[in-house]
């Protein structure tokens, strides 16, 4: 599969993989080859496996993962989106129509 993990700045991984695990709500799952079409919030941490042995580890404190058509993309960061969304908007008018 192919897997792009990035940040709000940065490429933080970009390469081939067989299987990547992770959590989610509904507790630990993994993501191969073929897997259905879905989106996701995750937490905790990202493992990447290739060849059965795992070549990566990245801790994420809540990420959104992408999978569609054997392509896997992950965006970290969204807590600091997430904050930036939640601050009070100030001046903000409400326009009826008639």
């Amino acid at each position: 599969m192919k897997l792009l993990i990035q940040d709000t700045e940065n490429i933080v991984y970009e390469g081939e993989v067989e299987r990547i695990t992770s959590y989610n709500e509904m507790g630990r799952f993994d993501v191969y080859p073929m897997h259905a079409n879905f989106i996701s919030i995750i937490t905790r941490q990202v493992d990447l496996y290739l060849n059965r042995q795992k070549i990566k580890e990245i801790k994420v404190e809540q990420a959104v993962m992408k999978v569609k058509k054997d392509e896997v993309r992950i965006f970290l960061g969204i807590e600091m989106l997430l904050m930036d969304a939640s601050e009070p908007i100030i001046n903000q008018q409400v326009i009826k129509k008639k």
